[in-house]
């Protein structure tokens, strides 16, 4: 069967964009590999992005305005978000019906592999698992995560710097009560030398985990040395692990072909999140391919914009890491800086709605000196 787009990868951004070419008119399919897929991930949302994607309030398992990060010498730093709140979702659920979604509004659906993308006319051949005729599309959206093989088959740049992380699911214990409401941030080189920990509580579980750079160090002794640290004693009833690309990769745009999400490497450097990005590329993405069959107009819009609209937040948490995350004392300094007042206003200002936002200037050369203060200092 032919397509005017095939969209391959079910996750958030697949589905988002197959929902918004589907609603446009244009045939859609969305392949998916396997749509009992649990996807690792700690499943936590900016209230912008609900809003924003009318998600509904049964898929979000906690709204929590409360927060703490700990230091390598056990400080902890108690926040919390006086106009806002995280949520917490579980990726099976809302992934699942994302999905539903897209095909509601007209998008068929296929579960299976993709094997071998070729050129046709005027398109792509895309060859499927055994027992799934080729399906041919005069468009490609890639979003099949971090090992895309959407853009190993269409030859776009690799994705540079890649995290491996690891998660684990608890059923609630005397020990875990106390993290009910509450989402924790480790910074601790002992559960991640280059990255964190999180502690994120959902209805009926606590999903705990870390990340290293890939291939870097041992994920399985961190995990381990986590679930220690916060003294845990049971078993974890579900182990998840799965790579997170955390560089936008050097282009994600072809004339007939674009990567969106984790594909395209769409993963914020420091914290790793991920969703937001997701939803927001395949949002993007699906609006160019509607200009660009519509109108031909070019593809590199969507990259153009996306770019325009958060590469300072992709730099602004890249020199952060690239700052505090190389040592200890350096993230001793980094949750000494997160008790300040302005920083945890300006950090919850921008999370909620992913917008860079400007703090007076006086407010910013306070927050410059202590920064240098506890640089100097280490604590």
């Amino acid at each position: 069967m032919r397509y005017d787009v095939a969209v391959i990868g079910g996750g958030p951004s697949g589905a988002v964009a197959a929902a918004i070419l589907a609603k446009a008119g244009l045939s859609t399919v969305l392949i998916e590999r396997n749509l009992a897929n649990v996807k690792p991930c700690g499943g936590a949302i900016p209230l912008g992005l609900i809003e924003e994607f009318n998600i509904p309030d049964p898929l979000v398992e906690k709204k929590l305005s409360k927060m703490s990060v700990r230091s390598p010498r056990g400080r902890k730093i108690s926040m919390e978000m006086p106009n806002g709140y995280v949520g917490m979702v579980r990726r099976e659920r809302f992934d699942s019906y994302l999905r539903d979604r897209a095909v509601r509004l007209g998008a068929d659906i296929v579960e299976a592999l993709v094997r071998e993308i070729k050129p046709a006319t005027n398109g792509h051949s895309i060859h499927l698992s055994k027992g799934h005729a080729p399906i041919e599309a005069d468009f490609i959206i890639g979003a099949d995560g971090a090992n895309s093989k959407t853009a190993e088959e269409l030859n776009f740049p690799a994705n540079e710097l890649q995290v491996i992380a690891m998660q684990q699911r608890f059923h609630y214990s005397d020990t875990l009560k106390p993290y009910e409401d509450l989402v924790e941030i480790w910074f601790d080189g002992e559960v991640s030398p280059d990255f964190y920990g999180w502690i994120f509580p959902k209805t009926d579980h606590i999903a705990i985990g870390t990340g290293t750079e890939f291939r870097k160090h041992d994920l399985k002794s961190l995990q381990k040395k986590f679930i220690e640290k916060i003294g845990i004693t049971d078993k974890p009833y579900l182990d998840e692990a799965a790579k997170i690309p955390m560089k936008p990769r050097k282009s994600f745009t072809q004339d007939r072909a674009i990567l969106v999400g984790d594909a395209a490497g769409l993963v914020t450097p420091a914290n790793g999140e991920g969703i937001f990005f997701a939803m927001r590329s395949g949002k993007l993405g699906a609006e160019a391919m509607i200009e660009r069959i519509r109108n031909n107009k070019p593809l590199r819009s969507y990259e153009k914009k996306f770019r325009k609209l958060y590469s300072q937040i992709f730099f602004g948490l890249q020199v952060l890491q690239s700052v505090y995350y190389k040592n200890d004392r350096l993230r001793e300094s980094f949750v000494a800086i997160c008790q300040d007042d302005d920083v945890q206003q300006i950090t919850f200002d921008s999370y909620l709605y992913k917008k860079m936002v400007p703090a007076p200037w006086s407010v910013q050369m306070k927050i410059f000196g202590k920064n240098i203060y506890h640089l100097t200092k280490g604590s």
